[in-house]
């Protein structure tokens, strides 16, 4: 099943206007992030990964700290959890390299953040950072599609739910812990789709994410 087309304004003329707004705003410094992951690449040093956890948690917003729940310092905490877990990482986001983004990948990333996920819930007590896991994950893999609570809404209004539903049936099995990234990827799954279908751009994940941003 394809995408099918969600009455309201054109998404063409909206995803242009999304892509030329984040080639004069955000690009340059989603460069220095994607480039502060390639350069710390390690997910075993301390000073890389401590320094991706702050800059991508600070630059984006992500709430870690208005987040935690738990004893420490969060983003040292944070830290420690993924270095605890470099050999799960390293293995999933191999995965994915130099793949394009789309159903075969969607099970895949929904996986690898939920154990990462679950893995920080541990240490702050039972609260999820869902919205930063994704960012993290992004910046190292530019097609994890990044979480928060706006591109949650805001994607409703784009996809048709028929079109979700197919495609979040094809990631059964989650856990429940999993679900509300499962879920949001399911939308984004559908609505990259939908571009592709509708529109004359190829969109990247990141072109998608400030085109949700933007609404």
């Amino acid at each position: 099943m394809v995408a099918v087309p969600i009455p309201g304004p054109d998404l063409s003329v909206r995803l242009a206007e999304a892509i030329r707004n984040y080639e004069a705003s955000w690009k340059p410094v989603d460069s220095e992030l994607y480039d502060l992951c390639r350069r710390r690449a390690s997910h075993r040093d301390r000073a890389d990964v401590y320094t991706k956890v702050a800059m991508i948690g600070r630059v984006y917003e992500a709430g870690v700290a208005r987040a935690w729940r738990g004893d420490g310092d969060p983003e040292t905490e944070i830290r420690d959890v993924l270095i605890e877990r470099a050999d799960l990482i390293e293995r999933g986001l191999e995965r994915q390299k130099d793949r394009a983004f789309g159903r075969p990948q969607a099970a895949g990333i929904v996986e690898l953040h939920g154990h990462i996920a679950r893995a920080i819930s541990l240490r702050t007590k039972d609260r999820f950072l869902t919205s930063f896991v994704s960012k993290y994950l992004h910046f190292h893999c530019p097609i994890v599609p990044i979480y928060d609570s706006n591109a949650r809404t805001a994607i409703g209004q784009l996809v048709h739910q028929d079109v979700v539903t197919e495609v979040r049936e094809t990631m059964a099995g989650m856990a429940d812990w999993a679900t509300a990234y499962r879920d949001f990827v399911a939308a984004f799954v559908a609505l990259y789709e939908r571009a592709n279908t509708e529109t004359a751009q190829r969109p990247s994940v990141k072109e998608l994410d400030h085109l949700l941003w933007q609404q």
